[in-house]
């Protein structure tokens, strides 16, 4: 859904720790706190809706840096800035700024979400301050701290709060002249009001300028993304052309020297493959030496998936080179907390359809396989294990055994939670 840019109840500043657990903490410009909480079932549009129901959100911040890509899409939608840290926020330190008037956590998830959120309030406030001593009396303090942190001075922000005041004041000044001449017929008040009208024009001349103003710089403004989206669609039709021109100039190359060089690639291929072979044939020796003695094992209703021993790109190739992983797959991160975006990527070009984790993916992991369509289930709590296989590793054996009918439902309903979200997404930056 799309939200207005009406006035809220107040001003506050936001913190989020994404993941797959979501924390969110909410403060006021005074630094006090208003709502901690957190949950693995928030969509990004519930935490939105909830948000909107405590305030305006000023500010929205992170932990970390670089910035998640669910804090950046969420600031985008209530055009708020993501003060960008030079480095992430050490756990003592995150400790240390949560302790105090009256803050309260739950989880690690809350702390680092109100740590963010904390962290943001204490570079302004030197500003906030300074606002408080400035502001004159009848202006609304609040709305000047608003204009502060979206780039405006503070003389600048009282001085634009009190034209805007001086504005409405004369403008219902002016209706009230207006209903006076139409309900009196008295000669000597239209005179009167008429003399009050003279005394004020310049003043109303004055808003009535800086009106037209306003209005001549937002038809320039409008003219100008014109020609720039005239601009980036013309630029676009010629990177589709030249795509096509490319395509169709790469096919004819193909075409040309197919035939010539097929018989090279065939003797190439032949001897490849005799070196192939040969060390296929040693590799699967060695697994028939490791697997010597096991039985095959079954379970009723169980699909087998390989195990990964630990979220590393070594981890990744070794089970690739043992028992290959290819599209559809199914894996098992015995240890899902080392990983990152590349290692996560990596499996991804692997083509994997799922991964099954334990401990606690990063938030960089979760985002990637969100972002290249992988549904991610944590065991025991989303995917329980039926059965793991003895082996001689340290960790047991290569294959692990779920409910295969739990599986597809868990990815079928992942599937539509996601597809949901981006229709969702797609509306709310209309």
């Amino acid at each position: 859904m799309a939200y207005s840019s009406a006035k809220f109840r107040r001003y506050i500043i936001v913190g989020i720790d994404p993941g797959t657990t979501i924390g969110v903490a909410i403060i006021d410009l005074e630094g006090k706190p208003i709502e901690v909480f957190s949950s693995k079932n928030y969509s990004c549009s519930d935490v939105i809706e909830r948000i909107i129901s405590r305030g305006n959100p000023l500010i929205v911040a992170s932990d970390v840096t670089p910035t998640p890509s669910t804090v950046k899409r969420i600031s985008r939608i209530f055009s708020s800035p993501v003060p960008e840290l030079d480095e992430s926020l050490a756990t003592e330190e995150k400790i240390a700024l949560t302790k105090g008037r009256g803050y309260k956590y739950n989880n690690v998830h809350e702390r680092d979400a109100l740590a963010a959120c904390v962290n943001a309030f204490r570079r302004y406030k030197k500003k906030f301050s300074q606002v408080h001593r400035k502001t004159p009396p009848g202006v609304d303090v609040e709305e000047v701290k608003a204009m502060v942190i979206k780039g405006v001075s503070i003389s600048d922000a009282i001085d634009r709060l009190i034209r805007a005041k001086e504005e409405k004041e004369a403008e219902k000044e002016m209706k009230i002249w207006d209903a006076r001449r139409k309900e009196s017929g008295d000669k000597q008040a239209m005179k009167k009001g008429s003399e009050r009208t003279d005394e004020n024009e310049p003043r109303l001349r004055r808003i009535m300028k800086g009106k037209d103003d306003k209005i001549e710089m937002l038809e320039e403004l409008t003219a100008a993304l014109k020609a720039r989206l005239a601009e980036k669609e013309v630029e676009l039709s010629n990177l589709h052309f030249r795509v096509a021109t490319l395509k169709t100039a790469r096919k004819r190359e193909i075409e040309e020297t197919e035939e010539i060089t097929r018989r090279e690639k065939e003797i190439k291929r032949l001897k490849e493959e005799l070196k192939a072979r040969a060390e296929e044939n040693a590799e699967l020796r060695q697994i028939v030496e490791e697997l010597k003695g096991k039985r095959e094992v079954k379970v009723k209703g169980g699909k087998k998936i390989k195990v990964i021993r630990s979220f590393s790109r070594n981890a990744i190739l070794d089970t690739d080179r043992k028992y290959g992983l290819k599209k559809g797959d199914v894996v098992f991160l015995e240890d899902g907390s080392g990983g990152g975006a590349s290692t996560a990527e990596l499996l991804a070009n692997k083509g994997v359809a799922a991964v099954i984790y334990g401990k606690e993916l990063s938030h960089f992991a979760a985002d990637k396989f969100f972002e290249s369509g992988i549904p991610a289930f944590s065991t025991p709590d989303e995917m329980p294990l039926l059965l793991k296989e003895e082996g001689a590793g340290e960790g047991g054996g290569d294959f692990v055994f779920v409910d295969e009918r739990l599986l597809n439902e868990k990815i079928g309903g992942w599937k539509k939670e996601r597809k949901r979200g981006k229709v969702e997404d797609k509306i709310v930056f209309i």
